[in-house]
């Protein structure tokens, strides 16, 4: 009976371990929620460095939700310091990726250009073109628009919109055309173009984000 009895308990102690960790998961992720909806920064950012927290969610989960964190209220220092943070960790090249394409946007949609150029070195330099010609375009052509506004690049994104058949990118070319032109201190074409980004947009959330851009 004693050797049922033994890979029974183990059973039981890793069904109990997965309900546990389970439950409390589940409940730290709400008051996650909570803190960030009530902008309870300090509680926030405690409850980050927890030992629950550090025990159920890796290094990268905790580095992106307090970048995400300050990405939302828009914090320039804090983000700053973080960012750096994570290019001196352990982080692999593929995590450290994704959390800088998120800085360098950020950075890019507030006019940090000398930030967003670090950031776009930083990629471009570690990064594979021949692997990755997808990312490669969309850095070069967000570098184009935000950070060179290079009015040459208005064809190009004339032809893209010409050539694609879905409506999401159509609204992001629309979009970028509208940024471009405003850039270049044309605002009334910068306004023509958003009206047509919205005019494609099927999410009521970013027809609200335009109308805002279009009445400014």
């Amino acid at each position: 009976m004693t050797n049922y009895l033994v890979p029974s308990l183990f059973f039981i102690c890793i069904f109990a371990s997965f309900i546990y960790k389970k439950v409390i998961t589940k409940k730290y992720l709400s008051l996650l929620m909570e803190y960030k909806l009530y902008k309870k920064e300090e509680e926030y950012m405690e409850l980050l460095s927890s030992l629950p927290i550090k025990l159920y969610f890796s290094t990268k989960t905790i580095m992106v939700l307090k970048i995400k964190y300050y990405l939302d209220t828009n914090q320039y220092d804090q983000i700053k310091e973080i960012t750096e943070q994570v290019r001196k960790s352990n982080l692999k090249m593929r995590d450290l990726v994704s959390i800088y394409l998120s800085v360098y946007a950020y950075y890019l949609n507030f006019g940090h250009r000398y930030d967003a150029l670090e950031i776009y070195h930083f990629l471009i330099s570690h990064l594979d073109e021949e692997s990755n010609q997808e990312l490669y375009g969309e850095l070069n052509e967000l570098k184009t628009i935000y950070i060179d506004h290079d009015r040459n690049y208005i064809s190009v994104l004339e032809k893209k919109i010409e050539k694609t058949k879905l409506l999401p990118e159509v609204v992001i070319l629309y979009f970028r055309l509208a940024k471009l032109y405003k850039f270049l201190g044309d605002v009334d074409q910068s306004k023509l173009f958003l009206q047509r980004a919205k005019n494609f947009s099927k999410s009521q959330e970013q027809i609200k984000q335009l109308d805002r851009l279009i009445g400014t």
